[in-house]
């Protein structure tokens, strides 16, 4: 296998070699889906643009407004690790740490991460649940914003266009109230790919049971992550007791649709994803026994 190898080390050098390069062109970050696919010869770029040593996209910082932004050529142990994250967004940091083995978070990007769109994937849906913002540039200069509910459309699929590098990933600080739980379901090992992945951000109200607002990401279990639209509206206004969340699920699931893959077929899917997301959302309201946790503490 030959490949030209084009290093560069700012945004502008990155632009100007896509530009140049076209579909000859790949971006290189960690590599880590990147070079699983070229050895199995599945994928075989002519022009490998790395992008490993452009400080600009490797950064986490705060936002005036108290969110968090995101380079994306940061690794997921520095996420899982940040006194920031940790500070402001613990979901975001445990659901990193959770991530395969420490040796791939060492070198995995989480922009490649979301880019590579790979169903079996936890960083997706902790995005969705905190309404993320992509931040896209093209080769022409322009700059957009993908909401997290728009970057994923379809299987190992984003939004991205071919002439435009993700700059940046940003979200906004919970509102007040809200309580975060995760659940990551594996049928091999511990580090294996999620077969469930389910992250769950919950507000109640006043009384403590009722439920204000639900925001759910699903990754894992569908060909493309998503907000479970029908089931946060399902919950809006109702007790969330263990009897009426699973009355919800049970109306409000019906248009699941699981992938079969080597890690459980699809019917298996159907059955626990429903029995995952309620245990998620006890686990966000310190229902299930596991310590609870306010979403910013």
């Amino acid at each position: 296998m030959t490949f030209e190898h084009v290093p560069v080390s700012t945004i502008d050098e990155t632009l100007a070699a896509m530009k140049q390069f076209g579909e000859r062109g790949k971006l290189y970050a960690g590599g880590v889906a990147l070079s699983i696919l070229m050895k199995s010869k599945v994928y075989r770029p002519e022009v490998l643009i790395d992008v490993a040593g452009v400080k600009e996209l490797s950064f986490i910082e705060e936002t005036p407004g108290g969110g968090i932004r995101i380079g994306p050529g940061t690794v997921h142990r520095a996420l899982e690790t940040s006194p920031l994250i940790r500070e402001r967004c613990l979901l975001l940091a445990e659901v990193f740490h959770n991530v395969a083995t420490i040796r791939i978070r060492n070198t995995g990007t989480i922009g490649g991460n979301i880019c590579f769109a790979e169903p079996a994937s936890d960083p997706p849906g902790v995005l969705l649940a905190l309404e993320a913002r992509m931040k896209a540039r093209s080769t022409n200069g322009s700059e957009r914003i993908i909401p997290a509910a728009e970057f994923w459309i379809g299987y190992y699929e984003c939004a991205l266009r071919p002439d435009e590098l993700l700059t940046g990933i940003e979200f906004d600080p919970l509102p007040p109230g809200f309580r975060t739980g995760y659940t990551r379901f594996t049928t091999r090992s511990k580090e294996d790919k999620p077969c469930v992945s389910i992250s769950a951000a919950v507000a109640v109200e006043a009384d403590g049971i009722t439920c204000r607002e639900a925001r759910i990401g699903l990754g894992g279990v569908e060909a493309v992550f998503r907000r479970l639209a029908s089931v946060e509206e399902g919950l809006k206004g109702t007790a969330l007791t263990r009897k009426s969340i699973d009355g919800v699920l049970t109306h409000a699931l019906g248009d699941l649709d699981p992938i079969s893959d080597i890690r459980a077929s699809g019917d298996y899917r159907r059955q626990v994803t429903p029995v995952l997301i309620r245990r998620t959302i006890e686990k966000a309201m310190d229902m299930s026994g596991s310590p609870a946790r306010a979403a910013n503490s």
